[in-house]
C-alpha cells in the first residue's frame, strides 16, 4: 500500500511541530549535560529529574497535537517501566488508552461510507462516545440486531496521509541526528516502522491475523483474541466480540478481582514465548493498552487486542532465533555472532564484539539474574557498552524480523516490572528449545 503525504502547508506545520519538540529537548539536556560538568551536579541521582519530566512532557504535548506516528511512539515509550526513568512513565503511560477521540459527528458518516450502509442497517445502537482511542484508531460500543454486544474498531478518516507526513518528517530529523550524534543510529529502526505501519492501517490483514492466532491457542482457554464479524468488516473498520476486562497493569484493579499479579506475569510470559518460539507467527505490539485481563473460573485470562502488527516467521528464521537464544544462554561468543550473521545482521568490520553486547541487552542479562524484566543497573552499563561498541563496529544492516522481537521482549520486560515478576524466563523457554529443565543447551546446529 503506497501513502500519500498531506498538503504541502499542512505537511510543513507538522514539521515545525517536531523540529521544535526535537529542538527543544535535545538543547534542554546537553545545556543540562555542560551545567552538570561544570557544577559537579550530574554526579547526584535526581540531577536529571526535573528535565526527564519536562521532555516528557513535551513529547506527550507535541503528540496529542500531532497524533498519528508520534502518539504510538509514546505507547511504546511509556511502557518501558524497566529501563526508561519513572518521569516519562508517568508522564507518557496515559497515551496508552486516554488519546483524544474524533467526535462521532466525524466518525458516523466514514463508518457508513466504509461499511456501504447506513448506521441503523448495520448496527442496532452505537455508543457515540469511544470508549478507547489510540494512535490510528478508535473503538465504540455497540450491539448487533441478534444482541450480540461488540466494539467496532474505526480508523480515523485520512490517517494513511498523516502517517505518511509523520514518516517523512522523522526521516529527516532521525538522519539529522545520524550525523550529529553518530551513537544515536535509528534509521534501522525507522525502515521498520516503515514496513510494519501499513499493516496496521489495514484491518482485514488484523482479521486474518485474529483468526490465526485464535486457532494458534485453541487448546489454551486462558489466551483469548477478539472474533472479527466479517459482514461488518473492512480495511477500515473492524467489529469484532466485546471483552468486559481490565488493563493488565492496573495492579488496583487485579487485586480487587482476587486475582495474582505474579500468575497474570507467568501467563503473559508463557503466551509470548509460544508465539515466538512456537508458533513463529507472534503479536507485535504488546503495550498495556492492548492487554487486558478477565477473570473466569480457573483463574486469570489473558485477552490481546490490536493484532495488526505481526510476524510470520518462516522455518529457517523460527531455527535461527533458537539458535540466537541457545548460544545467548550458552554464552558462546562464536555462536552468537554467527547465529545473528544467519538471521542478517553485519557489522562494519565484520567482528562479534557488538553483536556479544546486543545479545547481552536482549537477553541475555535477564536470563541470568532469573527475572522476566531488566534491571535497570544492568541495563544502563550494557547500554553503555553497547553505544561504546556501536561506535567502534556499528551495525550496518538488521533483521527486522529480530529487531521486531527485540521490541517485543522491550515492552514485556517492562510489562513484567511493573507486575513484579518472578518467572525464570530460561525455565520457560527450555521447553522450546528442546531441552530439559535446569541443563544449559549446546548451540544446535543449522540444517
Amino acid at each position: 500500500m503506497s501513502l500519500s503525504p498531506l498538503p504541502l502547508h499542512r505537511r510543513a506545520g507538522r514539521f515545525l511541530l517536531v523540529a521544535r519538540m526535537v529542538l527543544t529537548i535535545y538543547g534542554g539536556y546537553k545545556v543540562r549535560q555542560i551545567y552538570g560538568h561544570l557544577s559537579g551536579g550530574s554526579r547526584r541521582r535526581d540531577f536529571y529529574d526535573q528535565q526527564h519530566r519536562r521532555a516528557a512532557r513535551h513529547i506527550r504535548d507535541t503528540a496529542v497535537r500531532l497524533e498519528g506516528l508520534l502518539v504510538k511512539a509514546c505507547q511504546f515509550i511509556g511502557s518501558r517501566a524497566d529501563v526508561l526513568p519513572p518521569e516519562f512513565i508517568e508522564v507518557l503511560a496515559e497515551m496508552q488508552d486516554r488519546v483524544p477521540p474524533k467526535p462521532f459527528t466525524l466518525i458516523r458518516p466514514w463508518i457508513e461510507s466504509q461499511l456501504g450502509r447506513s448506521l441503523e442497517e448495520a448496527f442496532a445502537e452505537v455508543e457515540e462516545d469511544a470508549f478507547a482511542a489510540a494512535s490510528l484508531a478508535q473503538v465504540h460500543r455497540g450491539r448487533l440486531h441478534d444482541g450480540a454486544v461488540v466494539a467496532i474498531k474505526v480508523q480515523y478518516p485520512g490517517i494513511e496521509r498523516v502517517i505518511a507526513t509523520d514518516l517523512a518528517n522523522f526521516s529527516f530529523f532521525v538522519n539529522l541526528l545520524a550525523r550529529i550524534e553518530r551513537s544515536f543510529d535509528f534509521r534501522i529502526l525507522l525502515e521498520e516502522v516503515r514496513t510494519l505501519i501499513p499493516l496496521e492501517l489495514d484491518f482485514e490483514n488484523e482479521a486474518a491475523n485474529a483468526r490465526r492466532f485464535a486457532a494458534n491457542f485453541a487448546d489454551s482457554p486462558n489466551v483469548r483474541f477478539p472474533t472479527p464479524v466479517p459482514a461488518l468488516s473492512c480495511r477500515t473498520v473492524m467489529t469484532m466480540n466485546y471483552f468486559e476486562a481490565i488493563k493488565i497493569t492496573d495492579l488496583a484493579g487485579l487485586a480487587r478481582l482476587g486475582i495474582d499479579k505474579h500468575e497474570v506475569a507467568a501467563l503473559l510470559t508463557n503466551a509470548y514465548i509460544r508465539q515466538i518460539l512456537e508458533h513463529g507467527f507472534f503479536h507485535g505490539d504488546p503495550h498495556p493498552g492492548n492487554l487486558l485481563i478477565q477473570k473466569d473460573e480457573h483463574g486469570p485470562v489473558l485477552v490481546i487486542l490490536d493484532l495488526g502488527m505481526a510476524k510470520d516467521f518462516t522455518p529457517q528464521l523460527r531455527v535461527g532465533l533458537i539458535r540466537l537464544a541457545a548460544a545467548i544462554i550458552a554464552q558462546d561468543a562464536v555462536s552468537i555472532g554467527a547465529a545473528f550473521r544467519d538471521l542478517g545482521f553485519k557489522t562494519r568490520n565484520g567482528r562479534d564484539d557488538t553483536f556479544v553486547t546486543l545479545g547481552e541487552l536482549f537477553l541475555g542479562q535477564a536470563l541470568r539474574a532469573g527475572k522476566a524484566y531488566a534491571d535497570i543497573t544492568m541495563v544502563d552499563r550494557i547500554n553503555d557498552e553497547l553505544m561504546a561498541a556501536l561506535r567502534a563496529n556499528p551495525i550496518v544492516r538488521a533483521s527486522s524480523d529480530l529487531l521486531l522481537v527485540m521490541r517485543v521482549m522491550g515492552l514485556l520486560s517492562g510489562i513484567g516490572k511493573t507486575l513484579d515478576s518472578k518467572v525464570d524466563p530460561l525455565s520457560v523457554m527450555m521447553p522450546f528449545l528442546g531441552l530439559p529443565m535446569g541443563k544449559a543447551p549446546s548451540v544446535p546446529t543449522a540444517h
